[in-house]
């Protein structure tokens, strides 16, 4: 009987009771329960993240894509075939100012802008007009851009004013003799579309960046890679080398073939590039030595303003061959160039090339075509240790024997307060209209409840009856 008594006693031992059951249901359950609302607000989490992200990233690219209309508001003049007003050999000539590109400057109210802003349902919607460009910079079209709100969703459309050629059946624009315009969904879920013009204001100086602020000597620099020429570089003295207030290259390496009277291979081409750096004396005359050093390069911020500006002197003899130069053959510009990389800057996915600014050398006789260039710009992402490179590559038969002479060279960067931006009442006076120069974009997409805002300043300094 106490052997009996004992398996049983073992047998209770080696299980479980109800309430132990229940007891470890109910911790089972709850912990369940935790994890399960854990893994529920990860992932709602993570989703909204993601939507946040999408948002943004949407918004974002939006953005730019209205940058790229806006900033060419009132663009109005191009190059044009034919021989300019001193000759054919001074190249080609530029066209007459196109009246279409203004909104109606014949009116009583007189408005030779180029944009127009409503606002309707809480939603701005812009309207620009700007001329369409060739590869060669030829004038092709006046267009007519449009960017509004419909149905919570923001869209673009175009449509052609003028035009000098037949388009093709595939062009993003219609006809707006014959045809209304199509529009196109730039994004979904837009809870706020603000246009805000902007003139020019009394606030706010520009920061000179180069050279140091009270000074206006610099030096270019030859640069030599192996597959360059160092062209012949010479102050207002006519010392080689030598920084000033002015710099002239000449001695430009020849693209074309005298012999074979056509341009040389693509592997014999070189073109020639110089550095601008401070008018200081330096032990190394290496572009890498200098560029590298303090007050030669810079860092560029997005969402900042800069400009280069430089003035071309008019050339002492009237038949300088840099007068010959070809546009869309011929090719003189300024940009920056990595001291890292020795090439011009990139970025995105995939990688893509920060372009230079190309300008045009005197055209004419005294200083007809010549005088100052400058160019406005902003980067996408940070641009470090980047230095300003002249570039010129000669393809015609006799450019290269041409000289160049560059002086006044800034750059600078543009505060944001240099425009003031309000609501103005253009209906009550359209011709103050022409001096607005800017524009800020305000822009909020949702998507699945998050939100993607992008707040960004547009200058569009082609805007008005000059340029």
């Amino acid at each position: 009987m106490a052997n009996k008594g004992t398996k049983v006693q073992m047998q209770r031992a080696s299980g479980f009771t109800l309430i132990e059951l229940m007891v470890y249901i109910a911790l089972l359950g709850g912990i369940v329960l935790i994890a399960g609302q854990a893994f529920s607000d990860s992932t709602k989490m993570r989703m909204r993240t993601q939507s946040m992200l999408q948002a943004s990233e949407t918004a974002e690219k939006v953005a730019s894509i209205f940058k790229a209309d806006i900033a060419q508001t009132g663009a109005k003049t191009s190059m044009e075939d034919g021989a300019s007003e001193s000759g054919a050999e001074y190249g080609n000539k530029f066209s007459n100012i196109y009246s279409n590109v203004y909104m109606d400057p014949n009116s009583d109210n007189k408005d030779s802008s180029s944009f127009s802003v409503v606002t309707k349902d809480g939603f701005d919607s812009l309207t620009i007009r700007r001329l369409r460009y060739d590869e060669s910079g030829h004038y092709v079209a006046v267009e007519q851009i449009a960017w509004f709100v419909q149905d919570g969703s923001l869209w673009r459309n175009c449509k052609v004013i003028e035009k000098k050629t037949t388009l093709p059946d595939d062009d993003p624009c219609t006809d707006g003799a014959t045809s209304e315009p199509n529009n196109i969904e730039m994004a979904s879920g837009v809870s706020k579309f603000k246009i805000t013009p902007g003139k020019p204001g009394v606030v706010g100086n520009n920061i000179q960046l180069f050279p140091a602020v009270g000074e206006s000597e610099f030096k270019f620099v030859g640069r030599n890679d192996g597959d360059r020429e160092m062209p012949i570089v010479s102050n207002e003295a006519g010392e080689m080398h030598k920084g000033g207030n002015t710099q002239t290259i000449s001695g430009f390496y020849q693209n074309y073939d005298q012999n074979m009277q056509t341009i040389k291979s693509e592997a014999a081409q070189k073109i020639n590039e110089v550095i601008a750096v401070r008018n200081e004396t330096f032990s190394d005359f290496s572009w890498q030595t200098l560029c590298a050093q303090e007050g030669n390069n810079f860092t560029f911020e997005p969402n900042n303003e800069y400009e280069i500006s430089f003035e071309i002197l008019p050339t002492d003899e009237n038949a300088d061959k840099s007068k010959l130069f070809v546009p869309g053959e011929d090719h003189m510009a300024v940009g920056l160039r990595s001291l890292e990389t020795r090439t011009s800057f990139t970025y995105g996915e995939p990688a893509t090339k920060f372009s230079d600014f190309a300008f045009f050398p005197p055209l004419g006789v005294k200083n007809e075509g010549s005088g100052e260039r400058s160019m406005r710009f902003s980067v996408p992402d940070k641009f470090t240790k980047a230095c300003i490179a002249f570039t010129f590559a000669c393809y015609s038969p006799l450019v290269s024997q041409g000289k160049i002479s560059i002086t006044k060279l800034k750059v600078l960067k543009i505060p944001s307060a240099n425009y003031k931006f309000e609501d103005y009442d253009f209906e009550a006076n359209k011709s103050d209209k022409q001096n607005v120069k800017a524009f800020l974009l305000s822009l909020d997409i949702k998507s699945r409840g998050e939100s993607g805002h992008v707040e960004m300043v547009v200058p569009a300094p082609s805007n008005g009856p000059r340029d």
